[in-house]
C-alpha cells in the first residue's frame, strides 16, 4: 500500500470524481489536506471527501504571500509519497518538500507548470521552489514536453490532462437525444435555431472579457441577422454586459438566460447550439463544451489560456480568432454557422476528445497520477 498525501487549497466538485477514482485504484491509500467548505471566488470546496480521508486544513494570505501550513502537516503525516500544488507564493512550501525528503517520502509538485504572465524572474521563482522535488506533474502534455525541452529530466515530467467527469454530461445529453420531440419543444418553446444559436457559460466578471462576444455579435448579425447568442451565468459586469448589447442595438439576439446550475437544463441548451464560444481565458469549461459534441471558438492567445488550451485543435474540434479583432471572432462564428458539414465533422471530434482512449478523460487524468505515484515510490524504494 503506498500511503499517498495530497495537498490542495480547496476540493472543488469537480475534482471529487478524480480524487475518489485515485482512492480507488489498487495499493493507493489517499489522504487530502484541503480548506474544507473554502471559496476561492467562485468555486466552493466540498465540505467532506467521498473514498478518501480529508484533513481539514486551512490557509491564509499575508499580502500576495501564501501561508499553508497544511504542507507542514502533509510532510510531517508519514506518507510515502506526497503531492503538492505548484504554488510560488507559499512560504512554507520548500520548507516541507525538504521536510518530506528526509522523512524518506517522494515530493512530486502538480500544477499548470507556468503562468500565463510568465516572466523569467517568475519561471525561475517557479522552479527554485521546486527543485527539491522528485517529480513534476503537469496538467497537460504541451507543457509536459516544454519542461524537459528546458531542461528537466524526462523520468521526472509527468502529465494528467485536466479533465472533469462526463458521465452527467453524457447522461443528460443522451436523455435529450433520445427524446428527440421533447428538444424540438424546448427550441420552439425558447424561440431558437439550433443552427444559428451559440452559447457562453461562465460567471460574467470582467476578465471573461463577455463584451468582445457581444461586440463580435453586432458585426455577425448584420451579415445574418437569425444569429443568436445565449449567455448562462450571473455575475458583477452581468448588467454592464446587458447595457452593451442594448447600447449596440444586438439585444434582440443576445439573451441572458441567467445562472443554470441544473445538468438537464444546461444540456438542452448546449444542444441547441452549433458552437460554444468563449473569448479570452479558456479553461476546463472547454471540455464541459466537448462532452456535448460543441466545437470551442476562441483565442488565439495561447499563453493567456489555461492548459486546456491544449486539447482544441483548429479546423478540428474548434476555431481560434486573431486575439482582440472584434470582426475576425464574428467572421470564425459566421463561418462555423454556415457550414454544416464543418459542424458536424467539428462536433463529431469535440466529442471524441474527451470520449476517445487517448482523450482529456478522468480515466487518463488518473491513470496520470497514478504512473507518477508508482513512480516516485520507486525511486524511494516505497513500492
Amino acid at each position: 500500500m503506498i500511503r499517498v498525501g495530497l495537498v490542495q487549497a480547496l476540493i472543488p466538485h469537480y475534482r471529487e470524481p478524480v480524487f475518489k477514482e485515485l482512492a480507488s485504484r489498487e495499493g493507493i491509500d489517499l489522504t487530502m489536506y484541503a480548506d474544507l467548505g473554502a471559496r476561492h471566488g467562485s468555486l466552493h470546496g466540498a465540505r467532506s471527501g467521498s473514498g478518501f480521508t480529508v484533513i481539514d486544513a486551512k490557509e491564509r494570505y499575508i499580502g500576495p504571500l501564501l501561508v499553508d501550513p497544511a504542507t507542514i502537516r502533509a510532510a510531517r503525516g508519514g506518507h510515502d509519497v506526497l503531492v503538492m500544488s505548484w504554488r510560488t507564493r507559499s512560504l512554507l512550501m520548500p520548507t516541507a518538500i525538504r521536510m518530506a525528503r528526509r522523512r524518506g517520502a517522494a515530493v512530486v509538485v502538480w500544477g499548470h507548470g507556468y503562468s500565463k504572465y510568465d516572466t523569467p524572474r517568475r519561471t525561475r521563482m517557479r522552479m527554485r521552489v521546486a527543485r527539491d522535488a522528485d517529480a513534476y506533474l503537469t496538467y497537460d502534455p504541451v507543457t509536459a514536453e516544454r519542461l524537459v525541452e528546458g531542461g528537466l529530466d524526462s523520468n521526472r515530467v509527468f502529465c494528467a490532462p485536466n479533465a472533469i467527469d462526463q458521465g452527467p454530461i453524457e447522461n443528460q445529453r443522451r436523455w435529450w437525444l433520445d427524446r428527440p420531440d421533447e428538444l424540438v419543444r424546448f427550441q420552439q418553446e425558447h424561440r431558437i435555431d439550433p443552427e444559428k444559436t451559440l452559447v457562453f457559460i461562465s460567471r460574467i466578471e470582467p476578465d471573461k472579457r463577455l463584451d468582445i462576444l457581444i461586440e463580435a455579435m453586432k458585426h455577425a448579425r448584420a451579415a445574418d441577422p437569425s444569429m443568436t447568442l445565449v449567455v448562462i451565468g450571473d455575475g458583477s459586469a452581468r448588467e454592464q454586459s446587458e447595457d452593451l448589447a442594448r447600447r449596440l442595438g444586438v439585444e434582440d439576439g443576445v439573451r441572458f438566460v441567467g445562472p443554470i446550475y441544473e445538468e438537464k437544463r444546461l444540456a438542452a441548451w448546449c444542444l441547441s447550439s452549433f458552437c460554444f464560444a468563449y473569448p479570452v481565458a479558456i479553461g476546463l469549461s472547454a471540455m464541459h463544451a466537448f462532452g456535448y459534441g460543441l466545437p470551442v471558438v476562441t483565442s488565439d492567445d495561447i499563453g493567456g489560456h489555461n492548459p486546456e488550451i491544449h486539447a482544441i485543435r483548429p479546423g478540428h474540434n474548434g476555431l481560434f480568432y486573431k486575439d482582440g479583432r472584434v470582426e475576425d471572432l464574428a467572421a470564425k462564428l459566421l463561418q462555423l454557422s454556415r457550414d454544416r458539414d464543418m459542424q458536424h465533422r467539428m462536433s463529431q471530434e469535440a466529442l471524441g476528445t474527451v470520449t476517445g482512449p487517448d482523450g482529456w478523460t478522468l480515466t487518463n487524468m488518473v491513470d496520470g497520477f497514478e504512473r507518477c505515484i508508482r513512480a516516485v515510490a520507486r525511486m524511494r524504494g516505497k513500492d
